[in-house]
């Protein structure tokens, strides 16, 4: 089979970093690779290693619990700003192909090839090139989906595992969906998931095989004929671009809540590691914010924000996560949040360093043999940021996958 007919329309790419803190602190220290890794956040699980998971280890737990749980596990602090210099460098890698680059996650995106194939190759071409920049720059890994649509491309991303890249022609997106459960698609979850499997439907092959009018009696018009074509392949949403911030003065973290499925004593949980981090990068240089904001991207694409001006200056964890719970209260949605992010705005000036931290050899704001912050760090954490030294990032050539599910092309 002719490998353009196989990869003909198939121009949307959805790359993820997955486990990124994993990622990094694997990549920082080599000599982890293989051991259950815990990373954590002033006591608390951020992100654990297939075996630690495999263990029971789960994000938003203490990490005594955790370490109990998995008697091997290896716990290692969590590193905010060299997660975000990765998920920074990822946007880097994707825009240096094309601008249409949508980012649906702290290190995950989609991206549309169309305009990039004459300069760069095939879709696959493009999916390997991605990898391998990724991983050059950065020693980690990512994980490509290439299809037609949206819907099909993020699931093959799934499905293609660590540094792997998985290609669904669009004659065969269908075939591919068909054995999958409905749970993966995000808008599939409480209500929905319970009407559906009362209904003997558990597949997307039985969803997308139903009688329109019974799945329209029970979900409605508007949900039924959205989850059918997503069960088809069908999906008319395109990659939206998302400009690049100009350079401002904030700070963020982020993480991923999908597996939370929208259950709010969940994502309460997720709330509170975002405050502890905030707090430890706003300690690390000894800044104040004033104004906090708690953005929800969902499922469906919506970015919801609300914003909490403070009457005065605070790095406290325990003022943060407050301000954050209450207004993780005050949002609400209709399709199941994907990431939480915290952002950190209205910044007083930085500390500078004091004669005893220059007595003691402690680098400060005018240490002249720190180096400057990497380009790819946000601009947030740029300004107005100590300078310190970045970890070594040595490579670690991990197994490297390729698939096409092919099709029956006449």
């Amino acid at each position: 089979m002719r490998g353009d007919l196989v990869e003909d329309g198939c121009h949307v790419l959805h790359v993820e970093v997955e486990d990124l803190p994993v990622q990094v602190a694997v990549a920082h220290r080599p000599d982890l690779s293989g051991f259950p890794v815990v990373v954590h956040v002033d006591g608390t699980v951020l992100d654990a290693s297939a075996a630690a998971r495999a263990a029971g280890v789960a994000a938003g737990e203490p990490l005594e619990a955790a370490l109990a749980r998995c008697r091997g596990a290896v716990p290692v602090p969590a590193d905010p700003d060299a997660h975000a210099r990765v998920a920074a460098g990822l946007l880097d890698v994707l825009t240096e192909l094309t601008p249409l680059v949508e980012r649906v996650g702290p290190a995950a995106a989609f991206v549309d090839v169309a305009g990039a194939l004459r300069r760069h190759g095939s879709p696959a071409r493009i999916a390997w090139l991605v990898r391998d920049r990724v991983r050059a720059r950065h020693g980690v890994s990512c994980a490509v989906g290439v299809a037609a649509t949206k819907v099909v491309a993020r699931l093959a991303g799934r499905a293609a595992g660590p540094d792997g890249v998985l290609l669904v022609p669009r004659a065969a997106s269908a075939r591919f969906l068909r054995p999958l459960p409905v749970t993966v698609l995000p808008e599939v979850e409480g209500t929905v998931e319970a009407v559906l499997a009362e209904h003997g439907i558990h597949a997307l092959g039985e969803l997308a095989s139903a009688s329109p009018a019974g799945v329209r009696r029970v979900l409605g018009p508007v949900a039924a004929r959205r989850l059918q074509d997503l069960a088809w392949g069908r999906d008319p949403r395109p990659v939206v671009p998302v400009p690049r911030r100009a350079e401002v003065d904030e700070l963020r973290v982020e993480t991923p809540c999908a597996d939370a499925g929208g259950d709010r004593g969940r994502l309460e949980r997720s709330v509170r590691v975002l405050a502890r981090e905030g707090a430890a990068l706003l300690r690390a240089q000894g800044r104040s914010t004033r104004r906090v904001d708690l953005v929800t991207v969902t499922a469906d694409g919506a970015v919801l924000t609300l914003s909490r001006a403070l009457a005065t200056p605070t790095r406290g964890e325990h003022e943060l996560h407050l301000v954050t719970r209450s207004l993780l209260a005050g949002t609400t949605w209709t399709a199941v949040p994907e990431t939480l992010r915290l952002v950190l705005g209205a910044l007083d000036a930085p500390r500078s360093s004091s004669g005893a931290d220059r007595a003691a050899g402690r680098p400060g704001d005018g240490d002249e043999t720190a180096p400057e912050a990497p380009a790819d760090t946000p601009a947030g954490a740029r300004r107005g940021a100590r300078r310190i030294r970045p970890a070594r990032v040595t490579l670690v050539r991990g197994p490297s996958t390729t698939t096409i599910v092919t099709a029956d092309i006449s």
